[in-house]
């Protein structure tokens, strides 16, 4: 009877663990197929956001174009303490002007702006191999996160998955 009992609890420990390891695998599938359809999305607002409408003055044009280059060439945005009053000094304007062009034209706010580029920045570095050493709270850090946690949920927000997922996609793709 104990062997009985033994080997039926053998057996379903077996099914149990083949259970896991297909659940496994078909959330890795989904999580690669919603990873493809996030960043088909990212490139769709990123080309959205970026397009000066024609009734802006030439004056919104000039910010816009500054403030582009400030957040890409000198990546701004990795400063954890940035406020909209320190953006707005560096493009040359004040904060009210800013805040309407950040809103209007390119239709964020001033954090999800700057969420925009931190997790862009932060996709860049997950998926490179350079980086795969570094822990996710150092990566959030680079991009100018101050907490691990704002970063997580701001990722997972932008890309529908987490930095952690994210980085293992990478790596079975990058091995």
């Amino acid at each position: 009877m104990k062997t009985f009992v033994l080997i039926l609890s053998l057996i379903l420990n077996l099914v149990l663990f083949y259970m896991l390891i297909h659940i496994r695998r078909v959330y890795h599938r989904i999580m690669k197929k919603n990873l493809k359809e996030e960043k088909t999305k990212k490139i769709l607002v990123e080309n959205v956001s970026y397009v000066i409408p024609d009734n802006a003055d030439e004056q919104s044009r000039a910010i816009i174009i500054v403030l582009q280059q400030l957040m890409e060439r000198d990546k701004l945005y990795r400063n954890p303490s940035l406020t909209m009053q320190d953006l707005s000094k560096a493009v040359g304007t004040n904060k009210t002007k800013l805040s309407f062009i950040i809103n209007n034209y390119l239709n964020h706010n001033f954090a999800s702006l700057l969420n925009h580029y931190r997790v862009d920045e932060a996709v860049h570095l997950l998926s490179d191999s350079h980086y795969f050493n570094y822990k996710i709270s150092v990566i959030g850090e680079m991009c100018g996160y101050s907490n691990r946690q704002v970063f997580h949920s701001a990722f997972k927000k932008i890309m529908g998955i987490t930095p952690t997922h994210f980085r293992n996609i990478s790596k079975s793709r990058n091995p």
